[in-house]
């Protein structure tokens, strides 16, 4: 990959007005201001932006989760970029808000989750000085790994081209600002200039390449992760509780209840008549599937038990665990 793109913003249109003028840095610098207030850190203390803001930068733009199953994205989405907004509705897809980057662009039955522009992505002063690597240091060594800002320049670069092929038209703009996925102050005129300096017919060797790949299926993803990853947990949890758990399993369950009920209904009015009655092979076929009927149901039940007690365990230690953990980060006594 070339490294000479992260030396200077993809753009350099003023789409922030009022911070077109950003020339002090410090307590009172006011790219500040174009952060959140506060970020979660590692722990999952609240911090203030001004204290790292590199760190906030990491926490607005994460995709560990993504990168770690890399390899498996071609099962959950196609390596294009992703349909304009109004296609989106006509797909009869709810727009969500999330604020989790790798949650950006993926999609479930009837809803598709989008992250709202950070302002900080649309001013090019913030890409010169936090996000290029003009002013670390680094770019005349491209071997130091401590250097997080040519990741953390790709992964906005990329989430830059994704809202490139959602905001296509301006009806695409129109529908963006009443989902406010845009800050009020961006103009159409300025978002067809921004998209035309990002270049985006050579932009693939510079972007993260969970952008290549851009709408992913929810469902897919849970398998993925349920199958590489975490066996008792999806990508996104699915049950808020465990009711909502009894609730999706036993329904499948009694639907395949049904469907034996119809087939040995069927087959016990083959067994009355004259030429099925007689026949061998169909009696061992009902003798057989008779036998399945009654336990099959038992030993779904069963696994559905034994996975719901397994999922209680793992949720019990860790909650215990990360309670005790807690508890001693903040000098308090163990419950």
């Amino acid at each position: 990959m070339a490294t000479w793109k992260h030396l200077a913003p993809p753009f350099s249109i003023q789409l922030l007005k009022q911070h077109a003028d950003v020339g002090q840095q410090g307590e009172h610098d006011p790219l500040l201001n174009l952060l959140p207030s506060l970020y979660r850190n590692k722990s999952g203390d609240l911090a203030r932006t001004g204290q790292n803001i590199t760190a906030c930068v990491e926490d607005e733009l994460q995709l560990k989760r993504l990168a770690n199953i890399h390899d498996w994205l071609w099962v959950a989405g196609l390596p294009l970029p992703p349909r304009a907004l109004h296609h989106q509705l006509l797909l009869g897809r709810e727009i969500l808000i999330t604020e989790q980057m790798d949650l950006h662009l993926v999609w479930t039955t009837g809803k598709v989750f989008l992250k709202p522009i950070p302002r900080f992505v649309l001013e090019p002063t913030f890409w010169t000085r936090y996000l290029c690597c003009g002013e670390c240091g680094c770019s005349s060594s491209v071997t130091k790994p401590e250097c997080v800002r040519p990741r953390l320049y790709r992964q906005a670069l990329g989430f830059l081209f994704s809202y490139a092929a959602l905001l296509l038209h301006e009806s695409d703009f129109r529908i963006a600002e009443d989902k406010h996925l845009l800050p009020p102050e961006v103009t159409w005129p300025a978002w067809r200039t921004l998209v035309e300096q990002l270049d985006t017919e050579n932009i693939y060797p510079y972007i993260d390449q969970r952008f290549i790949h851009g709408e992913l299926r929810l469902s897919r993803l849970n398998k993925i992760y349920a199958l590489t990853k975490t066996p008792m947990r999806r990508y996104m949890a699915h049950w808020n509780q465990y009711s909502a758990f009894f609730h999706d399993n036993f329904t499948t369950l009694a639907s395949a209840t049904v469907y034996i009920a119809i087939v040995l209904t069927a087959m016990q009015v083959g067994l009355a008549t004259e030429s099925l009655g007689h026949n061998q092979a169909f009696q061992s076929a009902s003798y057989g599937f008779t036998v399945f009927s009654i336990l099959g149901p038992l030993i779904a039940a069963s696994l559905i038990m034994l996975q719901f007690s397994g999922i209680f365990i793992r949720s019990l230690v860790q909650t215990i665990h990360r309670t005790r953990e807690r508890y001693c980060e903040l000098h308090l006594a163990h419950f």
